[in-house]
């Protein structure tokens, strides 16, 4: 049974997909978008994965630098607007789907990670974050954005948005962002706040696993 919040979610970006690229805050949005794929450091043997990708601006202007991006969404009006949009890009792809439960990917398909400005609708923060690095191959960045609550303007916004948006779950500051991060295995893990610190973009890394190398036996000196 899916979260209600989840329902909310979906009901409210299925609503707002008819004029999400048209609004004045998609356009703040890109911005956001824009700065956190210059932190992912794409390459051509890249997979991106953006969770909560909207109708897919980040997902089209990440298609030209990496192998495959692929695009994951609750909202069916947003999915069926971002295939609209990438139509002739042949290395994108654009998935619908819970985010109150597990991401339907392989572990560690992903060499790239994004989420922007839509954490704070999942309704399970906590195990999200642990499933985006179970996604994450190792070596692999992550980038996560969203309003600051450590800000006294955010903390004073997200607690009404607690009581007045049945599909808001909550913003975080960036010191609970890294210690889930790390609590999820990812290092590496940096911070930057935009906006005069209404908002906060968090980096990690999925460490690259190593085998332990067991010492070389000496001789036996004679």
């Amino acid at each position: 049974m899916q979260d209600s919040r989840t329902v909310a979610a979906r009901a409210h970006f299925d609503r707002w997909s008819r004029t999400y690229d048209t609004a004045r805050s998609s356009r703040m949005m890109r911005e956001i978008q824009r700065r956190a794929l210059s932190k992912l450091e794409l390459g051509p043997d890249d997979i991106l994965l953006d969770v909560a990708c909207g109708t897919g601006a980040a997902v089209r202007e990440a298609a030209g630098s990496v192998t495959r991006a692929v695009g994951f969404d609750v909202s069916a009006g947003m999915i069926e607007k971002a295939r609209t949009l990438a139509d002739g890009i042949g290395n994108v792809e654009f998935v619908e789907g819970d985010i109150s439960g597990r991401l339907p990917f392989a572990d560690g398909e992903f060499t790239a990670l994004l989420c922007t400005t839509a954490f704070h609708h999942f309704p399970s923060q906590q195990e999200a974050i642990a499933d985006f690095a179970r996604v994450l191959a190792p070596g692999g960045r992550f980038v996560i954005g969203d309003g600051n609550r450590a800000n006294l303007a955010v903390f004073a916004l997200d607690t009404i948005l607690r009581r007045a948006q049945a599909s808001h779950v909550g913003l975080r500051s960036p010191r609970w962002t890294a210690k889930q991060l790390r609590r999820a295995g990812l290092r590496d893990i940096s911070v930057e706040t935009i906006w005069r610190g209404f908002y906060a973009l968090t980096r990690a890394e999925k460490p690259v696993s190593r085998r332990l190398r067991l010492p070389t036996p000496r001789r036996r000196e004679r």
